[in-house]
């Protein structure tokens, strides 16, 4: 009998550790931090949206973040990337995918109004933290293997038909300013365009 309790014992308390290590690895959102686990709560409210309201949620959380103070808003992309990492491939995959529907849902307009925003952002960054950004995205591209890399060039030709021919105009004309390619200079090289 006791050699059956303790047989007993021993197998709940290593069920207990498995299962412990088990729910580490399954659900990084309970491990998340508060912060994180409000920002999911609010993504999945956001799914029962229409699209204007989505935007209209996405900006008011932007207007939130711009009012943190610079160790707010690191603390919480430090926040973002540990919970990103944690993450498996296929979930940032659907991730991925959802944010892109989204983008596609809206109007021409509403791109045009959040492509602003986010040039106005670059806009206001130090030329180190500029530089930084340019040298990770680079760092990132060079990275990646070549069917990767020829699978976005074909989604970003996709998107370019996509657009009206304002939006490509104004594509150009961004990356004339903010790429360091002339935009509407034909035979002019990078370097001559600065």
């Amino acid at each position: 009998m006791n050699t059956i309790l303790k047989t007993l014992i021993a197998a709940g308390i290593a069920a207990a550790f498995s299962l412990n290590a088990q729910a580490a690895d399954i659900a990084p959102a309970e491990t998340a931090t508060p912060y994180m686990q409000e920002h999911l709560q609010r993504l999945e409210r956001m799914k029962a949206m229409t699209p204007e309201q989505r935007a209209q949620e996405r900006k008011a959380m932007r207007e939130e973040v711009r009012k943190l103070t610079p160790e707010q808003r690191a603390e919480r992309r430090k926040a973002m990337r540990e919970y990103w990492d944690k993450m498996p491939p296929e979930e940032r995959a659907k991730h991925r995918a959802e944010r892109r529907k989204e983008w596609e849902s809206m109007t021409p307009e509403q791109r045009a109004e959040r492509r602003k925003e986010m040039h106005e952002r670059f806009e206001k960054m130090s030329p180190e933290e500029r530089r930084e950004m340019r040298a990770k995205m680079k760092q990132r591209w060079e990275g990646m293997p070549s069917a990767e890399r020829a699978k976005h060039r074909k989604e970003m030709h996709e998107r370019i038909e996509k657009m009206s021919p304002e939006e490509r105009e104004q594509f150009k004309r961004d990356m004339g300013k903010r790429g360091g390619m002339p935009a509407d200079q034909p035979g002019v090289k990078p370097d001559e365009a600065r």
